[in-house]
């Protein structure tokens, strides 16, 4: 019986981390594609945005749903509907002749990123009790893995003359390998539910709390400056900073490459200096790295990819400060940021292509900066409100 579990354990790791490595590389095809698709459809940036927007309103919907349908059904049927889902829509991609079926493919592939994001971080905790935070660190490492994987075959296939449409033809396999390896599974435990008191449960106020809504503006802030980063960076280098598409693409790998590398570091740090101070200096440097990058001349560009060294530990360290604050009740707490993640996905993005449809992708990208620093005020606010001596007690228990 141990052994079947421990073999269980293994396989459900396995595909939850192959489930991330895929999530990433959905996720961020996007960016790379995007010149292309607007060179093919005749499309303006104003269109582009409101497809990006459909995939993060399949995203933001999904989150909803997909948390009620992992309750009801379990981890191990979320992610073979996502990955049935995914499947199907990266089939539809690869045919795509008509504009007008982008937006209910993006909108599928919103849907099948969340069920994922939900399934897999549900699977890996009800395994790892004990190591949770280890684990799921290792988790998004996958996803940051996937994110460097994308542009790189996008700009291989785009700079050998190949269609846009190509780049979905070849992940539809690998796509289908990963429900695969659920439906084998005949079994997946399942967790410890955390007892929450009976005030929790009746506390109507929860989500009105000033700490929690802080953080969730913190996350929307935080999500809307990357992924406007990752879905307009490609094309402003090539429009706006004289790049090739392929020397493009290199650079968005590049900035995923930082993400994982700055992951891998903060999990060194953060439990060191406290979670607040880390997210007041990364955002910082993030601001003063993105800043740089926009001066003229192509040596400052090339500095652009070092904002996700700072980006990196922004989202699971917000999130561990949330765990932190309400220990009790990190299930509502999670769905409610991950709901500000997905409405940061889908504004940010839509708010620099619009600013780029007025203005030219030179001056559009640049506006992201403004929820950088927002983030910056945001967290200052939190730093205020928080008890120095709460903060130093925080530090001194992860000693």
């Amino acid at each position: 019986m141990k052994l079947e579990k421990n073999r269980t354990a293994f396989i459900v790791t396995i595909g939850a981390f192959y489930s991330f490595l895929l999530f990433g590389f959905t996720d961020n095809v996007k960016g790379p594609i995007l010149p292309a698709l607007l060179e093919k459809f005749s499309l303006s940036y104003a269109q582009g945005s409101n497809i990006l927007l459909l995939l993060y309103l399949g995203f933001m919907v999904s989150i909803l749903g997909s948390g009620f349908f992992a309750g009801k059904y379990g981890n191990r049927n979320t992610l073979i509907l996502a990955g049935l889902i995914l499947s199907g829509a990266a089939a539809g991609m690869s045919l795509v002749q008509q504009q007008i079926f982008l937006y209910p493919l993006y909108f599928a592939i919103g849907i099948a990123i969340a069920a994922i994001e939900i399934g897999a971080n549900g699977a890996i905790t009800d395994i790892y009790h004990e190591e949770s935070g280890k684990f799921l660190n290792l988790l998004a490492v996958f996803h940051g893995a996937g994110s460097m994987i994308a542009p790189w075959i996008v700009g291989i296939i785009l700079g050998k003359g190949m269609p846009w449409q190509t780049v979905y033809k070849w992940s539809i396999f690998p796509i289908l390998l990963f429900p695969l390896i659920f439906i084998s599974l005949k079994l997946i435990t399942k967790g410890e539910k955390i007892t929450q008191s009976q005030a929790e449960k009746n506390d109507k106020q929860f989500f009105f709390r000033r700490d929690l809504i802080l953080l969730a503006v913190l996350i929307f802030l935080y999500v809307s400056s990357e992924i406007s980063f990752s879905s307009w960076f490609v094309d402003y280098l090539y429009k706006a900073r004289s790049f090739t598409i392929k020397s493009a693409s290199i650079m968005l790998t590049v900035f995923w490459g930082c993400v994982m590398l700055g992951r891998f570091g903060a999990s060194f740090i953060v439990d060191k200096i406290g979670y607040v101070k880390s997210l007041i200096a990364a955002i910082s440097l993030a601001i003063v790295s993105f800043g740089l990058g926009m001066l003229p001349g192509k040596i400052f560009a090339s500095i652009l990819p070092l904002t996700g060294l700072f980006f990196a530990l922004i989202f699971p360290t917000a999130t561990a400060l949330a765990a932190e604050l309400f220990p009790k009740s990190k299930a509502k707490v999670f769905g409610f940021l991950f709901f500000f993640a997905g409405l940061g996905g889908l504004v940010g993005p839509w708010v620099v292509g619009y600013s780029a449809n007025w203005l030219g992708i030179a001056r559009g990208f640049p506006s992201l900066s403004i929820f950088m620093v927002g983030s910056l005020v945001v967290l200052i606010i939190v730093k205020a409100r928080m008890h120095p001596q709460r903060e130093q007690e925080s530090k001194s228990s992860k000693l």
